[in-house]
């Protein structure tokens, strides 16, 4: 009978508090999602890639977790502590009427582990689907195709989602109910009378009366924080970070503690020519935002926190430059005897398309130390640095002009090389007329290629011996190596006779690239059809490296950036707009006399329902503006921030994404608290 009881009370509380239990059943969903990561095709496969790279990552989910039960502790705590207090009249109730209180104690613990339970059995196959939805999508996304795919069970994850929950739950509210249970039944009873307003001195009203500075203080602060973000932080220097986040955490919360004195005085301005509940619905806003300005500020800075959180995974997730830059499947270095021979035997020659020869190497003619005249050993960038200084001034063209000033010796590309890379890309070929060389630069330094494609259309020269060579108008920057068999900052494509004359090189040092049969690249899958061959040349003790290197490296931070990032973007979110949500109808409920005041006035439930609706969105939107207005800046420094080597997308589409997910979010959970709203007014009329 007893556990009839309490199921029934379980029942009750799910359905009265239906924002918070979906709260619950998106944080298992969000714990087993990253607590199963190592179990997911995708790390699976890059362990034999990456290895040494994955297992730090997973060495981060541990932190990851104890963090989100941190987090999910106080939202837990919360939540519950809004529920007790609800239901404190019942318990009031309870022990008058004979209940003792070790029993009312197990009633409460009862309750929470069964509505425990329940979200678990929904979340937990909600979870199971979703990971591997999210598994078959990213297999299917890198190429390893659906043949790739299996299904994965993390127990470890399954069972540290279930006891990490479990416990927590447990736990806050074990404090919780142990505090009501040594209340006496009179204090229970009289816990849900609506407070009384507290008469300021004369020192806190003058302290009133400078809000309206408070307000604008809070402003100067996070502008000087919005800044010093745009202007400093690409410099990732930790002060001036720790200056960064002081100032602007501050200024937040100074921002919301004079938000007030704004309120009030717009319902001032516009009380007199108002109609309806108007100064109702203002005056009660603004009593949520003085009394709660510190909740405000920090739901407003864990919103910010997700906003950047999901800029960061959508940019990385939406990156695609891995892919687009694949030039050549495997580079060997070593005799041509021995490569050929490898190449050509049975085992290799059908997965094969062609292979070719990467001649480069430093400029240094090979009779210098025997040459009477220096001249002829010496090279010089004078005819491009005239021209990149000529552009506007940027820290591009501060980088490039250092670096050319330091380049004596730059790499030399030989033409027919270069030309059969482009042939099997199907490219058109590099055209070189008299006295003309063309400039080559690794993706990699793609923040220098703007200015060098702007320079390139004047034709500037450069020097090499004695001569004068004029750059072709086109820069060229596919990859002359499957992966970093070397990594060429900027170089000279130079027909075979110039390269023969001023190049060093020697036969065995040659690169020599190969490309994989088209159909077979098809019918596997390209990840699928390098993986195969890369286990076949593991046994021929070549020297070699493969593009499955940089599909695997460029694989792993769009892993490691997207989620991570998405999954402390969910919980960022979820506790904040939880503790928003929650602190309203909190508030609601202690003023709920006003609403029946208002009712017996004349006001319909309609009207009722219209003016907390309007709250509920002036009251969300106030803090979701600040946090939008902070994640502008915050998600621009990022994108500035972080090195090019990232590769991180910084499009529109970035924004775009990241918005609408947002707003998506925000809007269910604005609708969930309405209706909640006005499922309490209606309760109330009925009263």
């Amino acid at each position: 009978m007893f556990f009839d009881f309490i199921k029934r009370n379980s029942r009750k509380t799910r359905k009265e508090n239906g924002v918070y239990f979906a709260s619950l059943i998106i944080s298992i969903v969000a714990f087993y999602v990253i607590l199963s990561l190592g179990e997911q095709d995708v790390m699976l496969y890059l362990k034999t890639v990456e290895s040494d790279a994955v297992a730090r990552l997973l060495l981060m989910i541990p932190m990851l977790y104890a963090v989100s039960l941190f987090f999910v502790f106080f939202l837990v705590y919360f939540a519950n502590k809004y529920q007790l207090q609800l239901r404190s009249h019942e318990f009031g109730l309870y022990l008058m009427m004979g209940m003792n209180r070790s029993k009312l104690f197990a009633m409460i613990m009862g309750e929470t582990l069964w509505n425990g339970l329940v979200a678990l059995i929904i979340g937990v196959p909600v979870s199971l689907f979703l990971t591997e939805l999210i598994s078959l999508a990213t297999s299917r996304l890198i190429g390893m195709g659906i043949i790739g795919h299996q299904f994965h069970i993390s127990w470890i994850g399954l069972g540290l989602t279930v006891v990490g929950f479990i416990i927590v739950q447990l736990v806050a509210v074990f404090i919780l109910s142990l505090k009501i249970s040594r209340k006496e039944p009179i204090d229970l009873l009289n816990d849900q009378k609506e407070k009384t307003q507290r008469v300021l001195s004369p020192v806190w009203s003058i302290v009133s009366l400078l809000t309206g500075a408070v307000l604008l203080l809070g402003a100067i602060f996070l502008c000087v924080a919005y800044g010093l973000a745009i202007l400093y932080l690409r410099s990732l220097d930790y002060r001036m970070f720790a200056l960064i986040l002081i100032i602007g955490i501050s200024g937040t919360f100074i921002l919301f503690r004079g938000l007030g004195s704004l309120i009030g005085a717009w319902i001032k301005r516009k009380g007199s020519s108002s109609t309806g509940l108007f100064v109702f619905t203002g005056r009660q806003l603004q009593e949520n935002v003085l009394n709660q300005w510190g909740s405000l500020a920090i739901s407003s800075l864990l919103i910010l926190m997700a906003m950047v959180s999901f800029a960061y995974g959508i940019s990385t997730a939406l990156n695609n430059s891995a892919t687009s830059s694949r030039t050549v499947d495997f580079t060997f270095r070593g005799s041509e005897k021995e490569i050929v021979s490898e190449l050509t035997s049975d085992k290799l020659e059908p997965y094969v398309k062609g292979y070719y020869v990467m001649k480069l190497g430093y400029f240094r003619p090979f009779d210098a130390a025997k040459s009477e005249n220096e001249a002829l050993s010496t090279f010089s960038w004078s005819g491009l640095v005239e021209s990149v200084s000529r552009e506007v001034n940027s820290q591009e063209k501060e980088s490039l002009l250092s670096y050319l000033s330091r380049q004596d010796s730059p790499y030399l590309i030989s033409l027919s090389s270069y030309n059969a890379l482009l042939k099997s890309i199907n490219i058109a070929p590099v055209v070189l007329g008299d006295d003309e060389v063309a400039l080559y630069s690794d993706e990699d330094f793609s923040h220098t290629h703007d200015i060098l494609r702007e320079v390139l259309q004047f034709n500037p020269t450069v020097s090499m011996g004695e001569k004068q060579y004029k750059l072709i108008s086109k820069l060229y920057t596919s990859n002359v190596v499957a992966d970093r068999a070397i990594t060429l900052s900027y170089a000279l494509i130079v027909p075979d006779d110039i390269y023969d004359t001023f190049a060093v090189s020697s036969q065995d040092s040659h690169l020599w690239n190969m490309v994989l049969n088209a159909d077979f690249v098809q019918e596997k899958g390209l990840m699928q059809a390098m993986y195969e061959v890369d286990e076949l040349l593991n046994k021929s003790g070549l020297d070699y490296e493969s593009y499955l290197s940089s599909m695997g490296r460029q694989l792993f931070y769009t892993v490691a950036g997207s989620y991570t990032t998405f999954y402390l973007g969910i919980m960022f979110l979820i506790i904040a707009n939880t503790v928003l949500g929650l602190k309203f109808l909190m508030q609601q409920k202690s003023t709920r006399h006003r609403y029946s005041t208002v009712a017996m006035l004349g006001a319909s439930v309609e009207s009722l329902c219209s003016s907390a609706r309007i709250q509920i969105w002036l009251y969300f939107g106030l803090v979701i503006s600040v946090a939008l207005i902070s994640s502008i800046f915050g998600i621009w420094s990022m994108l500035d921030a972080f090195p090019n080597s990232i590769n991180l997308n910084k499009s529109t589409s970035t924004v775009v994404t990241s918005l609408i997910v947002f707003i998506v979010f925000e809007l269910c959970y604005i609708w969930m608290i309405q209706r909640k709203s006005d499922e309490e007014i209606k309760e109330l009329k009925e009263i």
